[in-house]
Parts: structure tokens; sequence; C-alpha cells
């Protein structure tokens, strides 16, 4: 039986308990899309104006990211992420208690402000504590983790609303961020890597930088191929694969299970791969899940489509978040956050656009047009050889 030495129990202690934080950050995030109509009944009003409160919590959650890991690289990373948990506890703390739709919003903003820092903060605080040989590895593992989190929140978020209460569900996240606190005040405070920096400048180094002038655009355009993917199959196997809601939500776990077992074997196996060629092969399997669903529009094709995109997404967020490392070795913090603004920023868009889409043209329509978009995306990934450290 193999004996895992000192230094991979720090690492993997560290990324667990990290993880554990991710997984809050993004279950917290996605978890309100189920309990929508809940939401509005237990509110008395209409599903269309309930959906203000992920608005108000996607717009802090994706500005924010790149002020945390720039604060987090002037401080203690550890300590800041301590902050940032408690502040999330508290946020949801008041989701459970609200009365009125204004109040939930509002809430549902503090969440969305604190828990914006906590996927750039650990990704950054990974990037310090673990040798760059392994970085890959133990990124993988984090982000897998954490998107564990988004894909199965939709099925446990209607499981609880039909059980128990929409109130019960915020409750539970709250618990569990307390309990997340607790585990943060186990990890040493390490050292503080740029104390000195400024805001403005570090920035722009980040942006203007080689790497960063590649790795940014193509976060960008990774978050509105895929995130706009994922964002519309549960209402599609709803519609048009007649699924129930929890059906459906069900079905979409299996999206976060991919992403576990993606980042779980990804690093060792993609160890000795050059970045571009991870990318690439990320985008053959996000390519797969819309032509999938276009052609076979059944409840099975979904399933393999939404493990197939848990793949993909994995192999193509992970090495984007390894190669920010490089873009400066004393600002990882912002770096990372960056790329999660990117993802985030550009999912809005492809949403959105997507959605317009879906209004116009339907969903296999709408599929074809994004298996092209993905497609055009593992292209840029092939011109993008810069991003081999070795080149």
């Amino acid at each position: 039986m193999k004996t895992l030495n000192p230094e991979s129990k720090k690492y993997n202690r560290l990324v667990l308990i990290l993880g554990f934080a991710g997984f809050i950050s993004a279950a917290d995030n996605w978890f309100v899309a189920p309990i929508l109509p809940a939401i509005a009944s237990g509110l008395k009003i209409p599903v269309a104006r309930a959906s203000m409160i992920i608005t108000a919590y996607m717009l802090p959650y994706g500005f924010m990211q790149p002020l945390y890991g720039f604060f987090s690289d002037r401080h203690s990373k550890v300590k800041t992420l301590r902050w940032i948990t408690g502040g999330l506890a508290l946020g949801t703390a008041g989701c459970a208690m609200t009365g009125s739709l204004l109040q939930l919003c509002f809430f549902r903003m503090v969440t969305g402000f604190f828990a914006a820092g906590i996927i750039a903060v650990s990704l950054a605080l990974i990037g310090d504590t673990v040798p760059d040989s392994l970085g890959k590895v133990y990124v993988g593992r984090f982000i897998g983790i954490v998107f564990l989190g988004q894909g199965i929140s939709t099925g446990l978020g209607g499981i609880c609303a039909q059980l128990f209460n929409w109130r019960v569900t915020f409750g539970i996240f709250c618990a569990l961020a307390l309990i997340n606190q607790l585990l943060l005040g186990k990890l040493p405070e390490g050292d503080v890597t740029s104390p000195e920096q400024k805001l403005i400048p570090a920035f722009q180094a980040a942006l203007t930088s080689k790497k960063g002038r590649i790795i940014f655009p193509l976060a960008l355009a990774a978050g509105c191929c895929l995130l706009g993917v994922y964002s519309f199959i549960g209402s599609y196997l709803h519609e048009k694969a007649g699924l129930t809601y929890l059906q459906s939500g069900l079905v979409m776990m299996f999206y976060g299970l991919a992403c576990l077992s993606a980042g779980t074997l990804s690093g060792n196996r993609t160890r000795k791969l050059k970045p571009f060629d991870i990318l690439r092969a990320g985008s053959y399997f996000a390519f797969g899940a819309p032509l999938l669903l276009a052609v076979f529009p059944f409840w099975q094709t979904g399933l393999v489509a939404t493990i197939a995109l848990g793949f993909g997404y994995i192999l193509i967020q992970s090495t984007l978040a390894t190669l920010a490392f490089q873009v400066s070795v004393q600002s990882k913090g912002l770096s990372s956050g960056l790329v999660g603004l990117g993802l985030f920023c550009g999912g809005g868009i492809g949403t959105s656009m997507n959605g317009w889409i879906l209004a116009h043209a339907g969903y296999h329509n709408l599929w074809l047009i994004l298996t092209g978009e993905i497609g055009i995306l593992g292209l840029l990934f092939r011109k993008a050889r810069g991003l081999n450290p070795r080149s």
C-alpha cells in the first residue's frame, strides 16, 4: 500500500479544507435556481420578479474576484478567507430570515460580495503553497470539488425545498459556512507575497503581460461558450425531454460528479501534457455536449452531454487557473481573480446571448450555434502555443 509523504498529506489537507470552502461558495451560487418557484410562492410574487435575486448575487460575485485576489496578495490569504467566509455565513443567515424581495436581494448581494473571494483566494493560496510541478494536480482536485458543489446543488436545492422550506436551505448553507470557518482556523496564515503593490499598476501589469493577454481573453471566451451551455440544459430537459424540475436537477448533479472525477484524475494523467494540448482536449469534450443535444433530444443524451460538459469545463478551467500563476509570481491572487472574472462575465454574456437565440430560434438552433462557438474556441486553443511555459 502506497504511503503518502508528509508534504503530500499537507497539500491534500489544504485542498480538502479549501475545497470545502469552494464547494459552499459554488453551491450557494447555484442552488437558488431550482428553488426559485418556492421563494416566489413564499414571498407571494411572480417567478420573473424573484429572479432578481440571482442578478443581485452574480454582479458582486463576478466583479469582486480580482479585488479580493489583490487584497489577499497584500495581506494573509488565510486571514482573508476566514473574513469572507464569516461574511458569507452572515449574508446567508440574513437570506433565511428575510421578509421581502428587497431584503432578500440585499442579503443575496451581501452573500455574493463575500463569496466572490473564496475561489480566487483559495487558488492563489494553493499556488503559493504547492510546488509548480504539482500545481496542476492540486488545482484540478480543488476545482473538481468546487464544481461538485455547483452540480449537486441544483438537485439538493430542489429536494430541500420540497421536503422542508426554502428558508431551511439557506440555514443549512449558513451552518456549513460556519463549520468551514472553524476548519480554516487550523491552517497556518502563511506569508504576505506582495505587501507594497498598488491596485492600478498591479492590474495593468497583469492584463498587459505576455501571458495575461492570452489567458484572460481565453477565460472570457470559455465562460461565454461553456457556462452558456450549462445554463440551459436544465430547462431543455424539462421542456423538451419531459423531465420534472427535480428530475432535471438530478441529471444536472452529474455535471458536478463529472467535474470532481475530472479534477481528481486530470492532474496526474495530464502532468506530461502541454497546457494547450489539455485545453484542446477539454474543448473536444465540451464540443460534444451541444452537438449531442442537437442531434438526439432525449434525457439519456442530456445525461451524457452533462457529463461531457463537466469533463471539458474542468480541463479548461483548471489549466487556465494554473497558467494564471505564471502571469505574476507576486500577484497570484489577482491573476486568479481575473480568470474568475473572465469566466463569470463570459458566462453572463453567453447566457444573455443564448437567451435571445433561444427566444428567436429554439433549442435545436441554439445547440448548433454553441457547437460552432466551441469549435472556434478549440481553434483558439490550438493557436495559443504561447501558453506552453517552455516555448
